[in-house]
């Protein structure tokens, strides 16, 4: 799927959101609700998020009595691609030596780390 930033690109409340129904491949507002954290927001506040969302098209939903059961249209791989795509070549000029540089130094990769890196890279 191609990652559209433009009209996919996602707020923190809505990536945690997504996040959870990534976790659980649907659910309702109410199972969004009991996934939050202290302090939750509002039920309608959830429930507006959701409405966004799939107005982006990030989300769908099918009814269930008087109750809709919303679930990703993107896998979180697919969000993630698009966005680092987004990232490399909005914040690092296309270069993804420059970009995985920066995450190399200012993260802290350990050796090992690297390596795995560089092994998972490789197959």
């Amino acid at each position: 799927m191609n990652f559209d930033t433009k009209n996919k690109s996602l707020t923190r409340a809505e990536l945690h959101l997504m996040n959870i129904l990534w976790d659980k491949g649907q659910a309702t507002v109410n199972e969004l609700q009991a996934s939050l954290p202290e302090p939750k927001p509002a039920y309608t506040t959830t429930l507006t998020v959701m409405q966004v969302l799939t107005r982006k098209g990030v989300v769908t939903f099918d009814r269930q009595g008087k109750t809709n059961v919303y679930r990703p249209v993107m896998l979180r791989e697919e969000y993630l691609a698009g966005w680092m795509e987004e990232t490399t070549n909005t914040l690092f000029k296309g270069s993804l030596s420059a970009f995985l540089s920066f995450f190399a130094k200012h993260e802290k990769i350990s050796k090992a780390e690297m390596e795995k890196i560089l092994k998972e890279m490789a197959q």
